[in-house]
């Protein structure tokens, strides 16, 4: 008897990335002002959020049949995303900017950086869900 290999399909909601980023930003990391109290959970919140960008695009991925060898690093996505539309690359790369960069590594505190990431990766993840169904775990 032969056992037919299958890649693994593509499983989770990247909607609900985003809902966790934002709860975390609301009750945890504590709104001072235009400015977040604790560094640590902006960092958190923004390294959710671009998971969920990345899960959506990975779902993208699997429709196209697209593999890559080796670990999946940010200019696979580009290089993939570019070949799609030029205009949501665009997003990609502020997205990557303002939700890896800016909160997940230098855990920015002003309200504007997470908002204006967030909103990106709605953006994608939107764009995403027009072509593709998201699996629910």
């Amino acid at each position: 008897m032969k056992v037919k290999n299958s890649k693994p399909k593509v499983i989770g909601n990247p909607y609900k990335y985003l809902e966790n980023a934002k709860m975390i930003l609301e009750e945890k990391a504590k709104r001072e002002g235009n400015y977040y109290k604790y560094r640590k959970y902006v960092r958190m919140a923004g390294h959710i959020a671009w998971a969920g960008v990345l899960l959506a695009l990975d779902y993208l991925m699997e429709k196209y049949n697209v593999k890559f060898k080796g670990r999946m690093d940010v200019n696979k996505y580009s290089e993939f995303i570019s070949k799609i539309n030029k205009k949501i690359l665009k997003d990609f790369n502020s997205a990557y900017n303002y939700l890896h960069l800016l909160m997940g590594y230098d855990g920015d505190l002003h309200i504007n950086t997470s908002k204006t990431g967030l909103e990106l990766a709605k953006k994608i993840i939107d764009w995403v869900a027009k072509q593709v169904e998201f699996i629910e775990e």
